[in-house]
């Protein structure tokens, strides 16, 4: 099963593997071409053997909140375990199958509803850093960029993404709405803060997949009442165009 390249490729996209096997009778060490010794499973990759042989103990009596294995004499036994906490167990017909195993997390899947392969969640983490950096440079259209590309796809995201999603746009409207109200209070004159606001509504005012930031609005709103020498301290009404 671990040697088998399709569903290896498959699991790394799909599950984490997680090897229990208390044996004691293989080397400890993993060696090279050039008989270097390194600290490592040869059996398991990735492992220690210490790792490997306590798992099966640490599976059958984990830490408060973590899901609970039942001891079995079956040899080797495996079991799925769901973000929601639910264990089955894989019958024995079943666990020396790739494409029986595969079948059987789709069909879990379905019944947990929305999720997502390592290969999007690990690109969409990385959308996320390049907002984070670009929101904390007061960079907001490039901040705006980057959200565009995960929040597009918020429909199809488990609800953990989806909270990810909904912090980063609020998070981008409130710095756009400081970023106003600093215009607002600032001492120049009328012309000159439309000009910067009209700035700012161009650097936030690509659409999302759920409409355009509120704080366009704002914007937009402000400006007509500025022009219209509607605003508090305003004498006279400008001729600055949008």
């Amino acid at each position: 099963m671990l040697e088998n390249k399709k569903f290896v490729a498959w699991a790394n996209e799909n599950i984490v593997v997680v090897v229990g096997h208390t044996e004691t009778g293989h080397p400890t060490e993993i060696e090279d071409d050039k008989g270097k010794k390194t600290p490592g499973c040869p059996l398991y990759k990735g492992l220690t053997c210490e790792q490997h042989r306590a798992l099966p103990g640490e599976c059958r009596n984990p830490e408060d909140g973590l899901p609970k294995l039942e001891s079995t004499n079956l040899m080797p036994n495996s079991w799925l375990v769901f973000p929601d906490g639910t264990v089955t167990q894989v019958e024995s017909a079943v666990q020396q199958v790739p494409g029986k195993i595969e079948d059987l997390v789709a069909e879990k899947q379905k019944e947990i509803g929305k999720h997502l392969t390592w290969k999007k969640y690990t690109k969409y983490s990385e959308t996320f850093a390049t907002f984070d950096e670009a929101l904390g440079a007061d960079k907001l259209k490039d901040a705006l960029k980057a959200l565009k590309k995960v929040e597009k796809d918020t429909k199809k995201l488990p609800e953990g993404m989806v909270a990810e999603v909904d912090k980063r746009v609020d998070g981008l409207n409130k710095a756009a709405q400081e970023k106003l109200a600093s215009i607002q209070d600032g001492e120049d004159e009328v012309a000159a803060k439309i000009k910067a606001a009209n700035k700012l509504k161009n650097e936030v005012a690509a659409r999302l997949k759920r409409g355009y930031l509120p704080v366009v609005e704002e914007i937009k709103d402000w400006v007509k009442r500025a022009k219209a020498g509607e605003l508090d301290g305003d004498a006279a009404k400008s001729d600055e165009g949008s």
